[in-house]
């Protein structure tokens, strides 16, 4: 893992302890396996593996209804498997928050994620789940600390998508 890798990965995970998160729900992703590196060294949460991303959500729901606080990772392209779950974490308002990898902003340096890309997007807008696109590394920490606050706050789902050169250290 590269220096920039790890300063943002280790600011990911300061700003979900801080901000209470007990367990990681995660599917293999090569862009966030930084952070699920994190996660796993942190002896202060829980690792939840899991093989499909509508079972991550899920799992991710059924742990804020049993009283934890989980993030959820997965690649943007296994958001079109969790629509049906995430309407109804939307619906019954269970907060959840979902990271993932890869948008349509600038930074995407392979066509073949553009699909993945426009479905990320769409979903969360398609669902009314509001989301950011994290701009930088440094500012991690700040921002999963606000958004599990939104979360918890307006009992809402919150997407936030990462792109490949926030975890290698760029800037937008």
């Amino acid at each position: 893992m590269s220096d920039s890798a790890g300063e943002a990965s280790a600011s990911f995970v300061r700003g979900a302890l801080r901000a209470g998160v007990d367990t990681c729900v995660y599917l293999p992703d090569s862009c966030l396996t930084p952070i699920v590196r994190a996660f796993q060294r942190s002896t202060n949460v829980a690792m939840v593996s899991c093989a499909r991303e509508d079972e991550g959500v899920a799992i991710a729901v059924g742990l804020e209804l049993g009283g934890r606080r989980a993030v959820c990772l997965m690649e943007a392209s296994g958001l079109g498997y969790s629509g049906l779950i995430l309407a109804r974490a939307q619906a019954q308002r269970t907060p959840v928050m979902i990271v993932a990898s890869h948008t349509r902003g600038a930074g995407e340096p392979f066509d073949y994620h553009s699909a993945t890309a426009l479905l990320s997007e769409g979903i969360f807008s398609g669902l009314g789940i509001p989301y950011e696109i994290a701009r930088e590394g440094q500012s991690l920490e700040s921002l999963v600390f606000r958004v599990v606050q939104t979360i918890r706050g307006q009992r809402t789902c919150f997407g936030l998508l990462i792109p490949p050169y926030v975890m290698m250290g760029g800037q937008a």
